[in-house]
């Protein structure tokens, strides 16, 4: 990462006086429970409502929609983006005086979990319109911008898409070339550049574009994107490709895009001049959330599905579900799905309470969720055997349709780097900010202090604050683990200093371990909470209890596995028969 990437990152990420959130006190080895307990749940007039909706929504869902169909054609029928938009799905987020339902993330993502067990394609479809698509709009959009165009995005008479990505830009969002330049006898910004890959680019009336724009600074004049809102009636605006052929996700259309001087009024300016990337990275928060309520509802179906074969299909006068590594498999299906579950309504919950900075978070989870839901396909197909590889069975359309989780919205590589330098940099900070105030303890004592004080609290692991005793043995090992990991960080930055920005190995074991207590803490919450409501009785949570203890063994092992190879490890062989084959070594 150069200075100037550098500095844009800090600029980004880190400006602005937020309360710092759970998962990045995580790397100073601090629990924040407050953020994670008790567990996030819909009041009981809240629940009813969205039980009522979501009834609606089932019985749209099994009537109107055709996945295998949609699939085979490549296109979601127009009678079923109507009828979502009718039901109000398409606008659930949005608030009522802008002719939405002002439903909550909640609820939401409940609705997306829902379409996604029927269609993934569907599912990708209202994800793009929504929580992406008129997230920006909806978020830092003018009272005049959200009146002309909120109301009939909300009830599906227009849709909405979002346009980042470029030949050149994808996960790098700061290297776009498109360009948009001021015309003040207009006072119109004329855009020319290309977009690829825009979800609902070729079907939407509204999109979000990002664009370089020249900015004055207190540095002088510099480059920086800012957001703009398109029309596709605006003259220069071409769609270059309608639909592009996809391995998965077939009915969603994905479109190419080109602006030739494209003028767009100064009005239509989203959010501050030069403020982009904030929009972006702020709308993809958004996004990464519902992307794991997607893949849990496919993991669900997946998992009830492969155990219901297992059980009634005999080989060698036996069951499947009889053999031990078929057990193993749904196991460790239902474990994951589990977690899934947890840690998605968990980042729900965070984004309803209105959390300062849930960016963390929402990373974790769409690593998590894609990641999982792969290995749940793998493992269910394995269960399905022969079956699973026909077209007949929905199980090679779901596995194509997963393939894009773990591209979208960040690619999995790029976002196990990003959780690691953005959970470590707060600690480097601090470190650096003490190395800082050896130099002068006098004058800096209060820092030198206040560093004490919080080794001094870390020495012991946090408690947990559950209330069944059933969970005793897991919330300690999570406290222990939190410890570990709080410590590891600190070593590890004090052998790598700033070199850790590179070490992308490492950052994917810090990764890999804060996904895991972020995930097993949610799983613990939700259960302590459930099991709460049966008054302590598990037998009424069925398989919930030896599923979540699972999980969290599951977890404890990862986090041992990634902390013990922190500081052993064959990192340096891997890269340097990398760089043998490819003849590639940066820097």
């Amino acid at each position: 990462m150069d200075e100037q990437q550098r500095r844009l990152a800090e600029e980004l990420i880190f400006s602005g006086e937020k309360k710092s959130s759970f998962a990045k006190k995580l790397y100073f080895g601090l629990l924040d429970s407050d953020q994670l307990f008790p567990y996030p749940k819909e009041n009981s007039a809240e629940k009813n409502k969205v039980d009522e909706f979501l009834s609606k929504v089932d019985n749209f869902i099994q009537k109107e929609i055709d996945p295998a169909a949609i699939d085979r054609i490549a296109s979601i029928p127009d009678h079923v983006i109507k009828g979502l938009g009718e039901l109000g799905v398409l606008g659930m987020t949005i608030p009522k005086e802008y002719g939405g339902l002002g439903m909550s993330q909640y609820a939401y993502c409940r609705v997306v979990e829902a379409i996604s067990r029927r269609c993934g394609s569907t599912a990708l479809f209202v994800n793009a319109h929504q929580s992406i698509g008129l997230k920006a709009l909806l978020l830092f959009g003018t009272e005049a911008q959200r009146k002309r165009w909120l109301p009939n995005l909300a009830r599906g008479e227009a849709l909405a898409a979002f346009s980042l990505t470029e030949p050149n830009a994808g996960s790098d969002a700061s290297g776009v070339e498109t360009r948009a330049v001021f015309i003040p006898e207009k006072n119109v910004y004329r855009i020319n550049g290309k977009k690829q890959w825009t979800t609902n680019g070729s079907i939407a009336q509204v999109l979000t574009v990002m664009a370089q724009t020249e900015v004055e600074t207190p540095q002088g004049k510099q480059d920086k994107i800012t957001a703009f809102l398109v029309n596709p009636d605006m003259p220069g605006f071409t769609i270059t490709a309608h639909a592009l052929d996809k391995v998965g996700m077939r009915g969603s259309k994905t479109a190419n895009l080109e602006f030739k001087n494209l003028e767009v009024p100064a009005e239509n300016i989203l959010g501050p001049l030069g403020g982009g990337l904030k929009v972006c990275l702020t709308v993809l928060d958004f996004g990464r959330t519902t992307f794991g309520a997607a893949c849990t509802g496919a993991a669900k179906a997946l998992v009830e599905k492969a155990t219901l074969h297992a059980v009634n299909r005999w080989q060698f006068k036996r069951p499947l579900a009889s053999f031990g590594l078929v057990k193993k498999k749904i196991a460790t299906m239902s474990a994951l799905a589990y977690a899934m579950d947890a840690t998605t309504y968990m980042t729900a919950g965070l984004v309803d309470s209105k959390a300062d900075d849930f960016m963390l978070e929402a990373a974790m989870l769409k690593v998590f969720t894609s990641d999982s839901l792969w290995s749940i396909l793998y493992d269910a197909m394995q269960i399905l055997g022969g079956r699973s590889f026909f077209t007949d069975e929905p199980y090679e359309r779901m596995m194509r349709d997963a393939r894009l989780n773990m591209i979208g919205e960040g690619s999995n590589e790029v976002m196990r780097a990003f959780i690691g330098v953005v959970g470590m940099r707060d600690v480097g900070m601090q470190l650096k900010n003490v190395m800082e105030a050896l130099q002068n303890p006098f004058l800096k004592h209060e820092v030198l202090l206040q560093f004490i004080r919080q080794r001094w609290n870390c020495l012991k692991s946090p408690k947990i604050p559950v209330h069944s005793s059933l969970l005793t043995s897991e919330t300690d090992k999570l406290g222990k683990a939190i410890r570990q990991f709080g410590n590891a960080i600190l070593r590890l930055l004090g052998k790598h200093r700033e070199n850790i920005l590179e070490k992308q190995l490492l950052l994917d074991r810090i990764a890999s371990s804060a996904m895991a207590i972020y995930t097993c803490a949610s799983v613990l919450s939700k259960l302590d909470s459930d099991l709460a409501e049966a008054r302590g009785n598990s037998a009424a949570l069925g398989n919930d209890v030896p599923i979540a203890k699972l999980y969290c063994q599951m977890a404890f092992d990862c986090i041992d596995t990634n902390l013990g190879s922190l500081f052993s490890n064959h990192d340096q062989t891997f890269e340097v028969v990398s760089d043998q084959i490819t003849g590639v070594k940066f820097p």
